[in-house]
C-alpha cells in the first residue's frame, strides 16, 4: 500500500443568498423564499442580515470505547438525555489516524489511502486540499480546529521536506492544532501532542505552550474561547474539538503499571494516561474489573494470532483495572469540559441553533479475547464508538439504532449547512436517521491496514503474532469485514474466515464460518464483502437489498 496521488472532488455549486446557503433543495423552502424575495442588495455601509444556518460543534475523544460514557454523567445529561444516542457507531477502521481521515474526508480508507499511523502514511499521507472544512468555508461557514490532529502533524515532512511544525491544513479559519513534536528538545515551547501535561499548540502558525498545564482543561478554556469568539460574528461556525483522553500519554506516574510478565514469558505494559491529582483515585470504588472480563477461556475458534495469546493471569488482571479507572479519570475531565463548552453556548444565546455531537475516533480492548488492550481489529469494543447528537429536530433522549460510522460525519454535517454532497465522499448522512430514527439498510465495511498494522492491534507490549501472507498480498489490507444488523464476517489474508451471528452472539464468542447451518448466509455475505471492498461514492451507500 502506498500513499494515493493527491485529488480534488467535484462539488455541487453552492450558491449564497444573504448569507444562506442554497444547494440540492437541503434548505427549508421558507428560508429560501425569503432570501430571494428580499429588498433590493444592501450598500457597503449596510449590514447584512446574520446567516440563520445552524452552527456544528463536533466534541472528539481519542480511544474511548463506547461503554465508557458511564463515567461521563454531565455529558449524557446535556447530550443524550437532550439528544439521540446512536447504539451503533462505527469506525470502520478503528485506528486513529485512519478514523480521523474518515471523519474529514468522509471516504473508507482504501480511498483515502491513510493505511496506518506510521510512516509512510500518518498526516503526511493524507490529501487535505478538499475536506470538510474547506468545503464548509466555501459554504460561509467559520472553521475552527483544536487539538489533536492527524498522527505524525508537526513531525513529519510536508512534501519537499518542508517542516510541518507550522502548517496549517486548507479550509480553517481558526487553527490551534496540538503539535506531535518537531520543535528542538531545547525549545521552550517543546510540547508533544499525547503529553498531558506538556502541551504545545499551534495557534495560527504561532506557538503557544501549555507546560505544567493539564491538556484537557487547556483544550476546554480553548474550547469557551472559541465559541465566544464566533458566536459574535454573522456567519455559522464549526468546531471540532480532539481530545487526546482517554489515550496513553505521558508522563508515567506513580501509580501507572508496571511490567507483567505474561503466562507465555512474555512482557505486558499495561498502558495509562497521565491523571490530575484531584482526580485519582476517583473510581476505585466503582472499578473492580475491566469491562471485557472475563472474556472465553476457549479460543480456538479464533484466528491463528488470537490463539497464540495466554489467558491473562492475576497480575495482569490488576494492571488493566487501574488502566480502567484511570481512563474514566481522564473522561471524568473531559466530562467537565463538554459541559463547559455546552454552556458557553447558551451564554452566548447560540445553543438552539447549534448542533452538538460528541464521539470518539475508535473503541478499545478491556481485555475482549485475550486482548488486553489495543483496537484495529474488527471486533465490536474496537469498532463500536460513543455517540450522541442533540441540536434543532433532534428529539430529547432517543435511541437510534441505525449505523453511524466516520465516514458519515462529513456528509451529515454538510447536510446540516446546506451544502452541496461532493462526489468522492463514500458515506452518507445521518441527519434524518437523528432527527426521525430509521432501520438498519446498509452493509458497514470493516478494514486494517497490512500485517504489520494488525500485529500492533495490542498496546500492551508485545505484537500479535500475525502469520505472514502470500508475497503478492504482502501491500493489501490483512483483515477485511463486513457488518450488517445480523453478522459479522472477516476475512484474513492468513485464508482465516470469522463469521458471528450478533443477534445470537453479540460478544462475538462463537466463530460460525463454515458451519452448514450458516452456509447460505456466509454466501452472501462473501458477495457483498466483495462488492464492497473497494467501492467509491455512492456504490459504497448502496442499500443491503440491492447488493
Amino acid at each position: 500500500m502506498t500513499p494515493r496521488p493527491r485529488r480534488r472532488p467535484s462539488v455541487q455549486k453552492i450558491t449564497v443568498i444573504l448569507g444562506v446557503a442554497v444547494t440540492s433543495g437541503l434548505l427549508a423552502p421558507q428560508i429560501i423564499q425569503s432570501a430571494a424575495s428580499s429588498p433590493a442588495p444592501t450598500t457597503s455601509t449596510e449590514r447584512l442580515a446574520p446567516d440563520p444556518r445552524p452552527n456544528v460543534v463536533v466534541i472528539m475523544t481519542d480511544d474511548m470505547r463506547q461503554s465508557d460514557l458511564r463515567w461521563m454523567p454531565k455529558t449524557r445529561r446535556l447530550l443524550a438525555n437532550q439528544g439521540a444516542r446512536f447504539t451503533h457507531s462505527f469506525a470502520p477502521y478503528p485506528l486513529c489516524c485512519p478514523a480521523r481521515a474518515s471523519f474529514l474526508s468522509g471516504q473508507y480508507t482504501h480511498n483515502h489511502g491513510v493505511w496506518s499511523h506510521r510512516e509512510p502514511f500518518g498526516f503526511a499521507s493524507f490529501d487535505d486540499d478538499s475536506t470538510l472544512p474547506v468545503w464548509l468555508q466555501d459554504a460561509g461557514y467559520n472553521t475552527a480546529f483544536l487539538g489533536k490532529y492527524l498522527n505524525g502533524y508537526g513531525v513529519q515532512s510536508l512534501p519537499g521536506g518542508r517542516s510541518s511544525v507550522r502548517y496549517i491544513p486548507p479550509g480553517w479559519t481558526d487553527w490551534r492544532g496540538a503539535i506531535g513534536g518537531g520543535l528542538p528538545r531545547s525549545h521552550p515551547k517543546n510540547g508533544g501532542a499525547h503529553r498531558y501535561f506538556d502541551t504545545t499548540l499551534n495557534v495560527n502558525g504561532s506557538f503557544e505552550g501549555h507546560q505544567g498545564e493539564y491538556q484537557t482543561k487547556v483544550l476546554g478554556d480553548e474550547s469557551v474561547n472559541i465559541v465566544k469568539t464566533y458566536a459574535r460574528r454573522d456567519a455559522p461556525f464549526f468546531l471540532w474539538a480532539n481530545y487526546v483522553a482517554p489515550h496513553k500519554g505521558s508522563p508515567v506516574e506513580r501509580d501507572d503499571p508496571r511490567n507483567i510478565r505474561r503466562r507465555d514469558g512474555r512482557i505486558s505494559k499495561i498502558v495509562t494516561p497521565a491523571v490530575p491529582a484531584r482526580v485519582r483515585g476517583r473510581f476505585n470504588d466503582r472499578i473492580r474489573k475491566p469491562a471485557g472480563l472475563p472474556t472465553e477461556r476457549d479460543v480456538s475458534d479464533k484466528p491463528w494470532f488470537i490463539r497464540q495469546l495466554p489467558r491473562i493471569n492475576r497480575s495482569e488482571r490488576q494492571a488493566m483495572v487501574e488502566a480502567a479507572r484511570q481512563r474514566a479519570e481522564a473522561l471524568s475531565v473531559v466530562d467537565s469540559q463538554v459541559a463547559r463548552t455546552v454552556a458557553a453556548l447558551r451564554d452566548a444565546g447560540e445553543l438552539r441553533k447549534t448542533y452538538v455531537m460528541f464521539t470518539s475516533d475508535n473503541g478499545f480492548f478491556e481485555g475482549e479475547h485475550r486482548i488486553r488492550q489495543g483496537k484495529t481489529l474488527p471486533y465490536e469494543p474496537s469498532l463500536r464508538t460513543p455517540l450522541l447528537v442533540r441540536g434543532p429536530g433532534v428529539p430529547r433522549g432517543v435511541v437510534r439504532t441505525a449505523p453511524f460510522l466516520s465516514i458519515d460525519f462529513a456528509p451529515t454535517i454538510l447536510r446540516v449547512a446546506g451544502a452541496g454532497l461532493p462526489s468522492s465522499i463514500d458515506g452518507q448522512s445521518g441527519l434524518d436517521e437523528a432527527r426521525h430514527g430509521g432501520p438498519w439498510r446498509r452493509p458497514v465495511l470493516t478494514e486494517t491496514g497490512g500485517r504489520s498494522s494488525v500485529a500492533g492491534a495490542t498496546e500492551a507490549g508485545a505484537k500479535l503474532a500475525v502469520p505472514a501472507a502470500p508475497a503478492a498480498a504482502a501491500n493489501e489490507p490483512y483483515t477485511v469485514g463486513v457488518r450488517t444488523s445480523r453478522y459479522l464476517l472477516v476475512r484474513h489474508l492468513s485464508g482465516e474466515r470469522e463469521l458471528y451471528d450478533m443477534r445470537r452472539d453479540p460478544r462475538q464468542l462463537n466463530n460460525v464460518a463454515g458451519r452448514a447451518a450458516y452456509a447460505a448466509d456466509q454466501r452472501r455475505m462473501n458477495r457483498v464483502l466483495q462488492d464492497l471492498r473497494e467501492c467509491a461514492g455512492d456504490a459504497c451507500r448502496r442499500p443491503l437489498s440491492s447488493w
